[in-house]
């Protein structure tokens, strides 16, 4: 019996135009072609084949649907997403197909596979995800809001170590909270949520996907199918998803506690929102790192062993480790103190030869990147000179203080003018006075890096529109944010609202090293507090959604207003 063809040969032609290329991906519902287009020369893309509208066991009404929501993905526009340009379908051949940007590079399956124990440490994962996580908030924020609904390692592609981009639109739907769909309800065993085996899927299901795919990201393995942990939850009562630190020891209780959260078989017990997801985990993961062995690159801490210039250079993703410089500065503590003792000997000698000894000597060994002291021969330090700026992925973590048997000289940088020796070293030269030339001094090279501010830098006002969904049909006026005040990640100000919506009040808030904002409108007239969530975009502006806030700090549709809101710098017609 001759086997139907179910993948399109390399060379066949789609509607007249897109000439297949090569395959790029085959699964149980359809493929993915490198496609030329024929009209424009050099374009490449990426040209989805879904059968899956096509069951025997769906009508024209779940095809039709199919294609409406595959349609809708035309008007996305973001970095971390591809550019959807058609939507059609063959009838003959039953199937549709999807054209989109090729994304070239690796998946992130692929790379998990070819790390040690196949994963990553926790500082790699917060770096790679992050762009993830503005994507699948981006695809929550429209309206109505869009599932991705298929979210794991295979369909994140990573081109740049900084750039990753979520792919894999087959399954894409909108959100309706007050219908569900059977058309096209699929997902991959061990990242789909367990609504996805029945009906009532939600913005919740991606959050299920997102922590799966953090899950095996962290620990190597695949978790658990949903159907499975139910199935066991329901015959003996344990659930055989087990927490992340049990797995890795070196990551943090409260960041497995977060996975573990994202990933609840309830899914009124997960996270509300990407971005609350979002906020818990990077709070989490960038401030309580513990070194997990063996992965590629130790995490920068002052707990952690001095690693080997082998895995330092395979790090592509955590630009932030400065292992190497601390483990120079170690050997280096005692070279001060024998350098006085040798000048104390040398006292005689010729003051011009001494130096330029000690300065020949010492540049050799300042082989420590970062700001230092390279011709002091006194027995006082300074204070930590290599100290690593802070970073988009790593704050609040110690690093080694100078060793406690030697006295501080009390500063900081820049390095003191006034150099040690020549005070202490006169009266044992009888013959000859100091030589005003060469004079030792400091020296100032390479110059003090200064810390760059890892946090976005807010405009001192913006204005925009601000849409109430709650009602129908919504509300849209303007918003205004004003006098607002930075430190570091730590914001404040004053939200306006024009009429008919009210609220008008200051707020406090944060904003992340991964732009990620947040603040709360204090309560107004009575009014329940509003609480804003969104992230800084490209362009300068601010987007995002709000909620109303009830007694215990949860959003709720039942205390007032809520929706989405994006607004711009400068004031109102600039």
């Amino acid at each position: 019996m001759q086997e139907v063809q179910t993948t399109l040969p390399i060379g066949s032609v789609v509607r007249d135009r897109y000439v297949i290329e090569s395959l790029l991906g085959q699964g149980g519902f359809g493929a993915v072609y490198l496609a030329k287009d024929l009209r424009v020369k050099g374009n490449l893309y990426a040209l989805k084949e879904v059968m899956e509208p096509y069951r025997k066991d769906l009508t024209r009404k779940d095809r039709n649907r199919f294609l409406f929501e595959s349609d809708i993905l035309k008007r996305l526009d973001h970095r971390a997403l591809p550019r959807v340009y058609r939507v059609f379908e063959d009838d003959k051949q039953e199937r549709a197909y999807i054209l989109m940007d090729y994304i070239d590079g690796p998946n992130l399956e692929k790379l998990r596979q070819q790390q040690p124990e196949k994963r990553f440490s926790l500082s790699q994962v917060t770096n790679i995800i992050a762009p993830v996580i503005d994507a699948i908030s981006y695809l929550h924020s429209q309206q109505p809001p869009i599932l991705h609904r298929d979210i794991k390692p295979a369909n994140i592609i990573v081109s740049t170590p900084d750039d990753a981009v979520l792919v894999d639109f087959d399954i894409a739907k909108e959100f309706d909270p007050d219908s569900t769909t059977t058309a096209v309800r699929r997902c991959s065993p061990g990242y789909g949520a367990p609504e996805q085996y029945a009906q009532g899927t939600n913005i919740r299901t991606d959050i299920y996907g997102l922590g799966a795919t953090i899950y095996t990201l962290l620990t190597g393995l695949i978790p658990p199918d949903a159907l499975h942990r139910m199935t066991m939850l329901g015959s003996n009562g344990d659930d055989p998803l087990a927490p992340i630190d049990k797995l890795v020891p070196g990551i943090p209780k409260n960041v497995a506690e977060t996975i573990h959260n994202a990933m609840t078989l309830n899914s009124d017990d997960r996270f509300p929102t990407i971005e609350h997801f979002w906020q818990a985990f990077d709070a989490h993961a960038t401030s309580q790192e513990i070194p997990i062995p063996p992965v590629i690159t130790p995490p920068p801490s002052s707990q952690a062993p001095v690693a080997s210039k082998s895995k330092t250079g395979n790090t592509t993703t955590v630009p932030t480790i400065k292992l190497a410089p601390t483990t120079q500065r170690r050997r280096r503590k005692s070279l001060p103190i024998v350098l006085a003792l040798l000048a104390l000997f040398v006292a005689l000698a010729s003051a011009a030869g001494l130096w330029s000894l000690f300065g020949s000597r010492h540049g050799a060994l300042s082989i420590t990147p970062g700001p230092q002291r390279t011709v002091s021969v006194a027995i006082s330090p300074p204070a930590d000179p290599t100290m690593p700026p802070k970073s988009t992925v790593i704050t609040g973590r110690g690093v080694p203080t100078p060793s406690p048997t030697l006295p501080s000289s009390g500063s900081s940088l820049p390095p003191q003018v006034t150099p040690t020796v020549p005070a202490s070293i006169p009266t044992a030269v009888p013959t000859q006075q100091p030589m005003p030339t060469p004079h030792p001094q400091p020296t100032r090279t390479p110059v003090p890096t200064p810390i760059l501010n890892p946090y976005p830098i807010l405009a001192g006002i913006y204005n925009g529109t601000i849409v109430d969904t709650a009602p129908s049909p919504n509300i849209r006026t303007n918003m205004y944010l004003s006098s607002i005040k930075q430190n570091k990640g730590y914001i404040s100000g004053v939200f306006t609202v024009d009429a008919p919506l009210v609220g008008t009040g200051p707020f406090r808030g944060t904003i992340g090293t991964n732009k990620y904002i947040q603040f709360t409108v204090s309560s107004y007239r009575g009014n329940a507090p509003l609480f804003f969530w969104g992230f800084v975009q490209a362009n300068q502006s601010l987007q995002g959604q709000y909620c109303s806030l009830d007694q215990n700090g949860h959003c709720s549709a039942n205390v007032g207003a809520g929706g989405y809101w994006s607004v711009f710098p400068g004031p109102p017609g600039s």
